[in-house]
């Protein structure tokens, strides 16, 4: 994350919000974040992974939008080509930051260097009384929201990684040109390992929430079909893709 500014009313009365500001969050990420709350709204049209943000660092949630880094085939002329938008791409470009005692209320901050904010061609982020603009009073809460749904992320990956629930993938994608390129650094529910559940951890993962996400992730894989039809639609012959296989990962790194 870059290092974000905390925003202020005076020093910061000129600057105006792109309405273009979700577009230019989207435009350039083939993995999109997602909270486990926004996984029955991401698999309508997105096969959704697990992977981690570091080496051995902590789980997250991605919606895969392309099999090519740099690209995101749901975007086009302009136009967000999917019913469901992702709330970092509705909060963007704005995160909370910690206010300046530990019991105050969280702030917005900003990324100074982002595009989505100029001094003409948008929106004003407070009104002539030096208020926060509906707009941006909105993204706030949204955002404290989002805060609350990273807390119960947290918690169902630490229910499911108890229960070994989770397993290392690498997608094995062929091309009509019989080139194969694999990406790796995925994670997906190991079924096996949930059919084999005792009636107890059964029960833990009803009682907590967790099952809905948990089908919600493994049904998400039959999106990946779709995915290789947007990807087909936009490359040339020797690029399209002919078949793309679940493998399970042979770099215990990722496991």
């Amino acid at each position: 994350m870059p290092e974000l500014t905390v925003l202020d009313r005076h020093a910061h009365s000129a600057l105006q919000l792109s309405p273009d500001r979700a577009l230019m969050f989207a435009r350039a990420r083939h993995m999109m974040p997602l909270r486990v709350n926004e996984i029955p709204g991401a698999i309508q049209d997105f096969p959704v992974f697990i992977s981690r943000v570091s080496v051995g660092g902590q789980y997250a949630l991605s919606a895969l939008t392309s099999f090519d880094a740099g690209q995101n085939l749901f975007l086009s002329d302009g136009k967000w080509l999917s019913s469901f938008q992702p709330v970092s791409m509705q909060t963007y470009p704005f995160f909370l930051v910690r206010g300046k005692q530990e019991t105050d209320e969280p702030v917005l901050g900003f990324d100074p260097d982002s595009e989505a904010l100029g001094l003409k061609g948008g929106e004003n982020l407070f009104t002539s009384k030096g208020k926060p603009s509906l707009t941006v009073s909105q993204v706030k809460a949204k955002l404290m929201e989002d805060a609350r749904n990273t807390v119960r992320t947290f918690e169902f990956f630490d229910t499911i990684e108890g229960l070994g629930l989770i397993r290392a993938v690498d997608l094995s994608i062929k091309y009509k040109n019989d080139k194969i390129n694999k990406v790796r650094g995925l994670h997906m529910i190991n079924e096996d390992q949930l059919h084999a559940l005792s009636n107890d951890a059964f029960s833990t993962l009803r009682d907590k929430g967790f099952l809905a996400p948990i089908y919600a992730l493994l049904f998400s894989i039959a999106q990946l079909n779709g995915l290789i039809r947007r990807h087909n639609a936009r490359n040339m012959q020797s690029n399209l893709i002919i078949n793309i296989n679940l493998e399970v990962s042979k770099d215990l790194a990722q496991s």
